[in-house]
């Protein structure tokens, strides 16, 4: 039984086909990527991988290795959640075997060379790009991940987390209360919507660029007043991407200004970024050999230890 991983630009509808097992599908910010245990044949896939190549990969992005922000910890939490959405729509699957290697590798590996790797969340460097204070009216739009990562960086502002939906808001809120973050205001009521963005002295924004909701925020930001206009952080795109905020005439930061901070630590934490995409080569090899996760290898494999 063969492991195929097929990667795509962000945001990509991803490729369906008939198959007889079902596919896990990840999407983030950065990348989209299809796990398979069959072989497709996709002509529009960034990259591609297959057996052990597959499981490094699968383990560099689960530990923050394939990210702009090295090690960053978000990407973590959406892998989990992608599985959580498989095994709960095809229970009868067998590849949760698969999924514990990869959870067990991925916090020995994180343990092991990237604790205390700093800065490595989206919320500790948007907190250090937009230096809320306790004062700060901080609104952020999204209720996925990111603004899981995001919000305990600013709870000690007067935080209102927007959804448009109450399922997933719901659940954000039950997660950060039982985390102790008490004080957020929480809606899903678009009515609200304007009178927050006017109100708002930062707002965040965790959802697609392009998206629906970049439209209402732009069309309201672009009638803010100029001494009221907040600091705006745009966590679902790079620059690139935010060319429909221009007419605002609002400083939109996106996921560029993040990585720019990023890039300014990274001569620190190289040695260990090295060491753990080291590791996990080594480990997805040793996956192979030891006949734990079926994946291909072949007497080639061996040579490498020796």
């Amino acid at each position: 039984m063969d492991l195929y991983l097929y990667e795509f630009e962000a945001n990509s509808s991803l490729p369906r086909e008939r198959l007889s097992r079902p596919l896990l599908e990840v999407k983030t910010c950065q990348r989209s990527f299809l796990l398979s245990w069959e072989e497709l044949h996709l002509q529009n896939c960034r990259r591609s991988f297959r057996g052990v190549e597959a499981y490094e990969f699968l383990l560099r992005f689960a530990s923050g290795l394939e990210s702009e922000i090295k090690g960053e910890t978000d990407v973590f939490g959406q892998l989990k959640t992608a599985i959580k959405t498989f095994t709960e729509e095809f229970p009868e699957s067998d590849e949760q075997n698969l999924f514990s290697k990869i959870f067990e590798d991925t916090k020995e590996i994180r343990a092991q060379y990237l604790q205390g790797i700093g800065g490595n969340t989206y919320g500790a460097l948007a907190r250090r790009l937009l230096n809320p204070t306790p004062r700060s009216r901080v609104l952020t739009l999204g209720a996925g991940q990111i603004s899981k990562s995001v919000a305990p960086y600013f709870a000690d502002s007067r935080l209102t987390l927007f959804n448009r939906t109450n399922g997933r808001l719901n659940e954000l809120k039950a997660d950060l209360e039982k985390k102790g973050y008490h004080k957020i205001t929480y809606t899903s009521d678009e009515s609200e919507l304007p009178a927050l963005i006017d109100s708002a002295d930062l707002i965040l924004i965790a959802t697609p660029a392009g998206s629906e909701l970049d439209r209402v925020i732009a069309a309201r930001l672009s009638q803010a007043p100029e001494l009221d206009r907040p600091k705006v952080l745009h966590l679902g795109g790079q620059a690139r991407e935010l060319s429909h905020f221009e007419t605002t005439k609002v400083s939109v930061l996106s996921l560029s200004d993040l990585f720019s901070i990023e890039k300014e630590q990274q001569h620190v934490r190289e040695k260990q970024i090295h060491q753990a995409m080291d590791a996990c080569r080594k480990r997805a090899l040793l996956r192979s050999l030891s006949r734990s996760i079926s994946i291909p290898h072949g007497w080639e494999d061996l040579a490498l230890f020796t």
